[in-house]
């Protein structure tokens, strides 16, 4: 890899962009080989959760200047853009949970690759900013719909058009980051909650990412509790359940 930096450690696998000389701005290289980790990470059972964040200190700072912005027209621009919003589909669509550890600058496309995470967790020094407006463009990876799924019309429209730059907190307070951290606490904190879930059965976590899918892909409300019922039914009595459960009542 020569974008990103990956490794595994107690179910959590940590991927790194590794592009701080441009502030780890989005490469169509970059995307190619998150679209590789990621394919091996999906049926990897030591992962149970994925950490991104970058190097340096920018999470990403958008797309790169040079292969983006150095296309004209929609001929040229509808694959590039294509091909990055493919990624981040990829990741909102995920079996597995995602954490954008958000480290410093997320704005433009770093924005819109944190809300296709699962979960965001920002240091205090981080800044927030829906750019694309000030630019005479929109966003381009589908990032202002996963906005508009996430948080009221009111609050999403008010980031994406004003092109508005907030810092961590304010980014809490509207609801687009969960947890805000010191710049030292981070890292601890991201992974603290990363262990809490890695430490869960791998087959559980996946059944509970399905139901946040279902809900995504517009299935009926109460074909959604059925669905949920019929998958906890296929994992009942399993050898794993009923160990447990023994134990519990040798404890009681």
């Amino acid at each position: 890899m020569n974008t990103i930096l990956n490794h595994v450690e107690n179910g959590i696998a940590t991927i790194t962009f590794n592009r701080p000389e441009v502030r780890n701005a989005i490469s169509l290289g970059m995307v190619d080989e998150l679209h590789t980790v990621l394919d091996e990470y999906k049926n990897d059972p030591a992962v149970k959760v994925i950490v991104f964040t970058g190097a340096g200190n920018a999470f990403i700072s958008g797309g790169d200047l040079e292969q983006f912005l150095a296309v004209r027209g929609e001929e040229q621009a509808h694959p590039l853009l294509h091909k990055a919003a493919r990624l981040l589909t990829e990741i909102d669509q995920y079996p597995k949970p995602t954490i954008a550890m958000i480290n410093g600058a997320a704005i433009g496309g770093g924005c819109e690759f944190a809300t296709s995470c699962t979960f965001r967790y920002a240091s205090e020094r981080a800044k927030i900013g829906f750019v694309q407006v000030t630019m005479h463009i929109t966003t381009g990876w589908g990032g202002g719909s996963r906005l508009l799924a996430k948080l009221s019309d009111s609050q999403a429209l008010s980031l994406l058009l004003t092109g508005e730059r907030l810092t961590a907190s304010k980014a809490l307070e509207l609801g687009f980051i969960d947890h805000v951290s010191s710049e030292d606490a981070l890292s601890g904190d991201v992974y603290e909650f990363a262990g809490k879930i890695a430490r869960q059965p791998l087959e559980s976590i996946e059944a509970y990412m399905r139901l946040v899918q279902w809900k995504k892909q517009g299935v009926p409300y109460q074909e959604r509790i059925e669905r949920e019922v019929r998958q906890c039914a296929q994992m009942w009595g399993t050898e794993q359940h009923v160990g447990v459960v023994n134990q519990f009542l040798e404890k009681k």
